[in-house]
């Protein structure tokens, strides 16, 4: 008897050393991961967040100390100092789109196929929209700026364009790959091309007060309601083509006929 309870007491020794560890939740953590995706993915956006803030904040003040006014003159030294202003302003509503979308991810109560395949992919496609029309706003007020005071805004964020526009476009792009092989093709490169044009001129005008300019400037701030419009186009089309995928998925689990029930 007394051999097996030591046998007993040997064998709990791992348990009853990791009970009396101090700050030992991890068991719980890794065993309950399943039930906290949700949660991880919106701590990763709130990471992502910061990061991108920081990011951005260094990228724009970087000409301060890396020799960015080095033979500049004073008109052009008074434009860059307000672009960094401008577009330091403009990375704190720009990371929170990124906060808020994962508040909105973490707080989901879909299944984990609804949540990779639905509640994620439209997250980002979301997430992108909203942050190329947020560039693009700055963008626009940059461009006007230089407009009406002859001043060259430099800075802002443009190289991010090319990204989110492809981020966002996910539906578009999946719907447009279906289409490819079949016989509306030539409509589907056409309306690829429509739906997703090269964002990475933004806020790139004309001239200050000439009409090249003033068409720049127009140019700038309607393509925000363009980036709007194919954001939503996107968001309903993903939702189409998931909703699709999810029918097939469960008629091939439970096949039938339409005249089955005749």
């Amino acid at each position: 008897m007394d051999i097996k309870n030591l046998t007993d007491q040997l064998l709990d020794s791992p348990k009853m050393v990791s009970n009396k560890l101090p700050w030992n939740n991890w068991n719980s953590c890794i065993e309950d991961s399943e039930n906290s995706i949700a949660g991880w993915l919106g701590k990763i956006f709130s990471i992502a967040a910061l990061a991108v803030l920081l990011g951005l904040l260094w990228g724009t003040l970087s000409p301060l100390w890396s020799g960015g006014f080095d033979d500049a003159g004073a008109m052009d030294v008074v434009g860059m100092l307000l672009g960094m202003l401008l577009w330091v302003y403009a990375a704190f509503p720009i990371s929170q789109i990124i906060r808020n979308t994962g508040d909105s991810l973490g707080s989901s109560k879909s299944g984990i196929i609804h949540l990779m395949f639905l509640d994620l992919p439209l997250a980002v496609i979301k997430l992108a929209g909203d942050v190329l029309a947020m560039i693009a706003l700055f963008a626009a007020i940059a461009s006007a700026i230089s407009f009406i005071t002859t001043l060259t805004i430099s800075g802002g964020v443009g190289q991010m364009a090319e990204g989110l526009s492809e981020m966002m476009s996910m539906g578009t792009t999946a719907l447009f790959g279906l289409l490819a092989d079949s016989p509306a093709y030539a409509l589907s490169d056409m309306m690829n091309q429509v739906l997703n044009p090269d964002f990475g001129m933004l806020g790139r005008g004309g001239d200050a007060w000439t009409m090249a300019g003033a068409m720049g400037v127009f140019a700038a701030f309607v393509s925000i309601l363009f980036i709007l419009i194919n954001l939503y186009v996107n968001v309903v089309i993903y939702q189409f083509l998931f909703g699709l995928v999810s029918s097939l998925v469960n008629w091939i689990k439970g096949p039938y006929l339409p005249f089955k029930s005749m």
